[in-house]
């Protein structure tokens, strides 16, 4: 059997979003985030289910309900056939899938300005010296051009390469479902965050209340996942860098002045994965099913080892 298996290591951090923008795209006034296709999920639901058919109903739905068959017959006895009687059920709902953008940003800016109050040079996101038409400076203290570092690379270069050369780090997220759903009803699935999506109309006014201009922008807030996975191993000062500057992340997105794109890190883990992939059986129409699977091995004492290496890193 052909089985293609690729090893690799990973942070996986949970954190909570609240009121975050960021902005996927923009239409006249309004900002919104990047909308992909519908995606199906199942939530605890209630079904009121007569009497008379409970019996059909407990067996053909025998693999959704969540209340205790028992039980449920129990809570029929004595009733009227046309009487009907709440039943707890798993049911499927269609949320409009949503993308989350900035996350690598976000912890490249976390670790520029960790590196500037160590006193680190480290590149500047840009390859130009001055501004183009007022001729102003691009670099600030601590600064030098992208690239600039030549034979010995500086720590931002190191993790998030430049132009012509590769990082070795991926950093991406669950994809974000837009659900009115109450979170401790939605059956967990792999990969995806259901999170509350809501637009907000506002504007600007003069000093005397009248609007001089409105828009609307969107949002989100919620718990999601993201993850950085190393394409190669990196010497425990880098990584301790890397996790200090997730740790200090405090914002995500846009309307930090306002009070919007709060961070809250719940946790945090170090992985080493091992990813299958392989042939499974024939489904009926000729074709083979592919089977995806991966093992995860915690290896969260390193967190600490590397945080210590770069505390100590001169």
């Amino acid at each position: 059997m052909m089985i293609m298996t690729h090893t690799f290591n990973r942070l996986t951090v949970k954190v909570y979003a609240w009121f975050t923008k960021t902005l996927n795209g923009s239409s006249g006034k309004s900002s919104f985030l990047m909308k992909g296709g519908d995606v199906p999920y199942q939530f605890q639901g209630r079904t009121n289910v007569k009497v008379s058919e409970l019996e059909e109903f407990l067996l053909t739905n025998k693999d959704l309900i969540l209340d205790d068959f028992n039980e449920l017959k129990v809570k029929a006895e004595g009733k009227e056939n046309d009487a009907k009687i709440q039943v707890f059920t798993l049911k499927e709902e269609l949320g409009s899938s949503r993308m989350v953008k900035g996350v690598r940003g976000a912890i490249r800016h976390s670790i520029m300005e960790i590196l500037h109050n160590r006193g680190i040079e480290y590149c500047s996101p840009t390859m130009k010296e001055r501004f183009q038409g007022n001729n102003e400076p691009t670099l600030l203290i601590n600064e030098h051009l992208m690239g600039k570092c030549g034979e010995n690379p500086c720590p931002v270069r190191q993790l998030f390469g430049m132009l012509g050369e590769k990082s070795p780090i991926r950093v991406w997220t669950d994809a974000l479902v837009q659900t009115d759903k109450p979170s401790n009803k939605i059956t967990a699935q792999k990969g995806l965050s259901f999170v509350h999506v809501s637009t907000e109309n506002r504007h600007a006014s003069r000093r005397d209340g009248k609007v001089l201009q409105d828009f609307s922008e969107q949002y989100f807030s919620g718990e999601f996942q993201f993850y950085v996975e190393f394409s190669e191993s990196l010497p425990q000062w880098l990584l301790g860098l890397l996790i200090d500057g997730i740790f200090s992340l405090k914002y995500l997105g846009r309307g930090e002045n306002s009070g919007y794109g709060r961070l809250e890190i719940k946790n945090v883990s170090y992985e080493k994965i091992v990813f299958e992939r392989k042939l499974g059986q024939e489904n009926g129409d000729g074709k083979l099913a592919i089977i995806e699977e991966e093992r995860t091995t915690y290896q969260n004492q390193l967190l600490q080892e590397c945080l210590d290496a770069w505390k100590t890193y001169k």
